[in-house]
C-alpha cells in the first residue's frame, strides 16, 4: 500500500490530507482529513513492511456532524472504506472507529456479530473477512472503540472466514429474539 495512491483517489473526491504528523514507528503517519473545508475525522495509516508486518488504516476522531450530511450510512462513508480496502494487499487491515455511530455500538453491545452490524457489514462487502470488536487501554493514548476488519491472505482463506461468518449469522438469527429489519436485510446478503 502507498499511503500517496490512498490520498489521490481521496482526493478525486474532494477529501484532503492535512498536517500530516509521523507516528510513533517507521512508514506510521498520522492527518487529517478534511472534506469541503470541514475536518471529517483523523487516519492513522501504516505502510507496512511485508512479508512481516502488514500495511494497516485507522479512521478515528470522525465527526459525523460537520460535514453537509450526517457521515454514518453515508455515501462518503462507504467511499472511504472501500478505498481504504483497495489499497491495503492481502493480510492488510483497518480500523474503524464507532464511538459516534450510534447504531453500530447498539448493535455490538448487544452482541450482533461484528460482520453484521452496520459498520462490519459496509466492511464486509468491501472485502475484509476477519473481524475484531476492540478497545486498548493504552495510558490515555487509545482513542475510542474500534472495529477492526482485515483482509484474507488466500482464496482459501477468504472461503474459510465467510464459512465461519456464515455460521455465526445464522446461529444468531435463528433465535427466537425478533430482530430489526437492517440487520435481518444484512444477514439475507451474507447467507
Amino acid at each position: 500500500m502507498k499511503k500517496e495512491m490512498l490520498k489521490r483517489r481521496l482526493k478525486d473526491k474532494g477529501l484532503v490530507f492535512k498536517e500530516e504528523v509521523p507516528g510513533r514507528i517507521k512508514g506510521h503517519t498520522y492527518a487529517k482529513l478534511y472534506s469541503q473545508n470541514d475536518f471529517l475525522m483523523y487516519l492513522g495509516i501504516y505502510e507496512g513492511e511485508l512479508p512481516y508486518y502488514y500495511p494497516w488504516i485507522e479512521l478515528f476522531g470522525i465527526e459525523p456532524h460537520r460535514n453537509k450530511e450526517y457521515f454514518f450510512g453515508s455515501g462518503l462513508e462507504e467511499f472511504l472504506i472501500k478505498s481504504c480496502s483497495e489499497e491495503l494487499p492481502p493480510g492488510g487491515r483497518s480500523f474503524v472507529e464507532y464511538s459516534e455511530d450510534e447504531e453500530t455500538q447498539r448493535e455490538l453491545n448487544e452482541g450482533v456479530p461484528p460482520p453484521l452490524s452496520r459498520i462490519g457489514f459496509l466492511m464486509l462487502k468491501h472485502g475484509f473477512t476477519w473481524f475484531k470488536d476492540w478497545y486498548f487501554p493504552e495510558g490515555f493514548n487509545e482513542g475510542g472503540y474500534k472495529l477492526q476488519g482485515e483482509k484474507p491472505l488466500n482464496e482459501k482463506r477468504r472461503k474459510a472466514h465467510m464459512e465461519s461468518i456464515r455460521k455465526n449469522v445464522k446461529d444468531f438469527t435463528s433465535g427466537e429474539e425478533a430482530l430489526p429489519p437492517s440487520i435481518l436485510k444484512r444477514a439475507d446478503w451474507i447467507i
